[in-house]
């Protein structure tokens, strides 16, 4: 079992345009081999669907096995852009490449995720927001006071997580680095380039909007130009520069 992993990999900074280059350079790269993309990110889905519908234990599953099923995309899209063609059992490459590490992202995040609700509930009060029940027990119970500041404080919270989830399956796969440590240098080298990242976010959010316009059909290039921008991003990021 490898142990020694790097120390650290130290992220460069770079403009917050770069978030829009990296939808850019991924979309050049899915479009090179649209069918393939498509076929390995519609696999992805029913795998996730079909995990996803497993009484109790398949939301947490689908947290443990999304990073490996990354790390796979990631290997993926380093090998398109070396103009190998790419076959369905790339999807499958995490699995033959430091599972164990990318399993462990997983279930990092995960944890860090129910954290993260646990201090938002214990702030509630503390924000003077209380949770009212109704007097119909088949309604939710609704919450009083200043919904908006909890709310951006729960999308900040939320997005400062998602930096350490970001790069950090690019992270094990490309840059040999253990579980904790992919996230905790996703998460620095995120934080760094926190505007590119947002305007990422932002930006693939649109074209998610976009893309479910004609009957959802966007959706088959969608999916994979997200999945390849985590390798962009990173390529943009952490990958060694030639001297």
């Amino acid at each position: 079992m490898q142990t020694d992993f790097p120390a650290r990999i130290d992220a460069r900074q770079v403009g917050y345009a770069r978030g829009w280059r990296w939808i850019v350079e991924a979309f050049y790269l899915v479009r090179q081999q649209p069918l393939t993309w498509m076929l390995l990110a519609g696999s992805y889905l029913l795998i996730h669907f079909a995990v996803a519908a497993i009484p109790m234990l398949g939301p947490p599953l689908t947290f443990f096995l999304g990073p490996v099923f990354a790390g796979g995309f990631v290997l993926a899209a380093q090998q398109a852009e070396r103009d190998t063609e790419l076959k369905l059992s790339a999807l499958f490459a995490g699995f033959r490449q430091a599972p164990r590490a990318l399993l462990n992202v997983g279930m990092l995040y995960l944890a860090l995720l129910l954290l993260a609700m646990l201090l938002l509930s214990a702030a509630m009060p503390l924000l003077g927001v209380h949770v009212i029940a109704t007097e119909n027990a088949q309604n939710m119970p609704r919450l009083d006071g200043p919904i908006g500041l909890l709310m951006l404080l729960s999308a900040a919270l939320m997005f400062l997580l998602s930096l350490c989830y970001w790069f950090a399956p690019a992270l094990v796969v490309l840059n040999g680095l253990g579980p904790w440590q992919a996230l905790r240098d996703s998460f620095r080298g995120g934080l760094a380039n926190w505007q590119a990242v947002l305007l990422s976010a932002f930006m693939l959010a649109l074209l998610l909007f976009l893309a479910l316009l004609p009957l959802g059909l966007g959706l088959l290039l969608w999916f994979p130009v997200l999945y390849v921008t985590a390798y962009t991003g990173w390529k943009d990021l952490f990958a060694p520069r030639a001297d």
